[in-house]
């Protein structure tokens, strides 16, 4: 699938977003976005903190099993069950599809009746900058006492 502008045409234009038979996804300026303005939000307070959530993670090294049919290559990230136990927030489900293709080529999908685990990934990076913030106040606050200490 792709994105163009400037075009009249299908497949005419410049191309400037793409995602890819593996999965991948490009754009030209490396931005995605999501809705943030803040005429569209309320009860806006700060988040509470982050950290033990962040920190209980247990980021993996792993590959997918050769028959999901997605690359086996080795692959860092999280399990969407472990994740689960941590932050069930960060955790959703979606039907597990299968897909067939006839002798005419034509493609079905088929709910198989069973469900597949998935990160919310725009959620957990929030959830680990205020982890970060909170580290790094942790950090000043540390420099502040080495620096009365010495002095």
């Amino acid at each position: 699938v792709r994105g163009s502008k400037n075009s009249t045409v299908p497949g005419g234009g410049n191309d400037v977003f793409w995602i890819y038979e593996d999965g991948d996804m490009t754009n030209v300026n490396g931005s995605f976005t999501v809705n943030s303005d803040v005429k569209l939000k309320e009860n806006i307070v700060d988040a509470p903190s982050q950290w033990d959530d962040i920190k209980a993670l247990r980021v993996r090294k792993y590959n997918f099993k050769e028959s999901t049919g997605l690359d086996t290559h080795t692959q860092i990230g999280l399990v969407a069950q472990e994740v689960e136990s941590v932050s069930p927030g960060l955790v959703k489900e979606r039907v597990d599809l299968q897909k067939t293709t006839d002798e005419n080529g034509k493609v079905t999908e088929t709910d198989t009746g069973e469900t597949i685990k998935t990160v919310k990934l725009t959620v957990l990076y929030m959830k680990a900058i205020k982890a970060l913030q909170e580290a790094m106040d942790k950090i000043e606050s540390l420099e502040a006492r080495v620096t009365e200490l010495e002095g």
